[in-house]
């Protein structure tokens, strides 16, 4: 599982930031989307954040958000070239998640399931829900992944798919030649 440590609600430059927010952090009285908008974005997420299905996110020692992922998004460089993404900096996109959910009944206004360190985003093992199988396919089929983004297979007929929307795949070479051009220091 992902866990998170927050800081204190603080203004940042919407200008710098790689979503746009006048603020990041938690203080007292929050929302919980809110907290999700302030807090769900540009972290330093590794190979294995990339397969967790939760995110928790803590202020001082107490967790005050969990998050079911849908999909980790390279932060793009605010205010710059829409194509241009910070390597090692993700956004998570995902549904908060609510009382009656047993990932929040058991975390949510509990102490922090990690110790405290200097780096804020963190990993756990939970077996209790480690072990739920999968996570929905990412082609949009709604089967359950088990080992990875999609269902052995779907990863194709997610590109096809797409490839369909632009019209012939001549076309869509045309389109995507635009949209992200080769690099030219090939």
């Amino acid at each position: 599982m992902l866990h998170i440590t927050v800081t204190a609600k603080k203004s940042v430059n919407p200008e710098q930031d790689g979503l746009g927010r006048p603020y990041v952090g938690y203080e007292a009285g929050m929302t919980q989307d809110e907290m999700y908008e302030a807090n769900h974005g540009e972290w330093a997420i590794g190979v294995r954040g990339q397969n967790e299905r939760y995110a928790l996110f803590s202020f001082g020692r107490t967790v005050i958000q969990a998050v079911e992922i849908d999909s980790l998004e390279r932060t793009t460089l605010y205010g710059r070239d829409p194509e241009e993404k910070r390597d090692d900096r993700y956004t998570i996109h995902g549904k908060i998640l609510s009382k009656g959910h047993p990932v929040f009944d058991k975390y949510v206004g509990s102490a922090t399931p990690v110790s405290i360190a200097r780096n804020p985003v963190r990993y756990f093992e939970d077996a209790e829900f480690d072990s739920v199988a999968g996570r929905p396919c990412r082609c949009g089929c709604g089967e359950i992944s088990t080992g990875g983004d999609f269902v052995p297979g779907h990863d194709q007929k997610a590109i096809h798919e797409r490839i369909a929307r632009i019209g012939t795949v001549a076309e869509f070479l045309d389109w995507m030649d635009v949209v992200r051009p080769a690099s030219l220091s090939r």
